[in-house]
């Protein structure tokens, strides 16, 4: 899941929620209202450009499995914890079968932190034995394709959010000032991407 996080003021975000319950839906209600027109050209980019690409040159991402590419649905949540006030979030849609992860794993595919193992952890089974494989650069050919295609992780979401910052911030600080909410108007790129 990809996120964006907009910090505001966390004693009066702690306050909306304990004494104020009924402003919090009204918070949430505002704020979507005002970034739908954001948010949803941007989904629609991803499901309809983005996802067209990726079905061309990879037609192994589109199976019924939970690691399939069904697109994307992007929404701008209240947070539900003192620091933050909203986060956009990018989550792979359901094709009846649950969430399906393959926009997860495109969006975040190619991201090293260490080097991988040379062998998996291990699992034990009834049958006899411990059991665990080798890693022969499992999902290399993807990250390089992706990376070609698409440039680097945080590719479909991450990217177009930054794009679109100023416009975000704009309305998330209208709506704040509305609801007496003091914003540091910092968009904070150290967010999970």
């Amino acid at each position: 899941m990809a996120e964006s996080y907009l910090s505001g003021e966390k004693e009066y975000i702690r306050a909306l929620k304990d004494t104020e319950k009924s402003l919090l839906p009204a918070l949430r209600k505002a704020l979507n209202s005002e970034l739908s027109p954001i948010l949803n050209p941007i989904e629609n980019a991803i499901n309809s450009f983005d996802g067209a690409r990726l079905q061309s040159a990879m037609p192994g991402m589109f199976h019924n499995g939970r690691t399939a590419w069904s697109g994307v649905t992007v929404k701008a949540r209240v947070s539900l914890r003192p620091k933050d006030l909203i986060f956009i979030e990018g989550k792979g849609r359901s094709n009846g079968m649950g969430n399906q992860y393959g926009f997860e794993y495109a969006e975040l595919a190619g991201i090293e932190r260490r080097a991988p193992r040379a062998v998996s952890k291990g699992w034990g089974s009834n049958s006899v034995g411990y059991h665990s494989y080798i890693y022969n650069g499992q999902g290399k050919a993807f990250n390089r394709k992706l990376g070609s295609m698409f440039g680097k992780p945080g590719r479909f979401l991450w990217q177009r959010v930054l794009k679109r910052k100023p416009e975000i911030e704009a309305k998330v600080s209208k709506i704040a000032e509305e609801f007496g909410i003091q914003l540091s108007r910092k968009l904070n790129s150290n967010s999970k991407n």
